[in-house]
């Protein structure tokens, strides 16, 4: 194959595009993965999806590990968020009937953290406790 006049080789090329490509997918093959945590927000209050009895329950994470917060808004006319204060980590406020995401690396020291609805933080605060 001719590249500005100069001979190339086919499995020069091949192998060029190969690298490209491997180069692209890096990132993506060694993220560890999210861990994933549905809330809903109702009668404010936070809840694990599939469990409306346990209210602000405790959320378990490893240290370090990349965990994303899904929050269901089903508190008809409130607006609720939720955030980690110290992951530096929030979603901004939705309305009823609305979902949104957070994703944060979960602290690096093992311990006690919170979550909180910052408009309604007396009420709407959880704890995750990181091993």
């Amino acid at each position: 194959m001719s590249i500005l006049g100069r001979q190339v080789p086919v499995t020069a090329i091949a192998a060029l595009a190969a690298a490209m490509i491997l180069a692209a997918l890096i990132p993506a093959l060694s993220s560890t993965p999210s861990r994933e945590i549905t809330l809903v927000a109702k009668d404010m209050a936070f809840y694990l999806a599939g469990d409306p009895r346990t209210a602000n329950p405790t959320l378990e994470v490893k240290a370090g590990e990349r965990v994303r917060i899904v929050l269901r808004n089903q508190d008809r006319g409130m607006t609720h968020d939720v955030a980690v204060p110290a992951a530096a980590a929030a979603l901004d406020p939705i309305r009823w009937n609305e979902s949104s995401d957070v994703v944060f690396e979960a602290p690096g020291t093992p311990g006690t953290y919170e979550y909180i609805c910052r408009s309604h933080r007396l009420m709407m605060r959880g704890t995750i406790r990181v091993d």
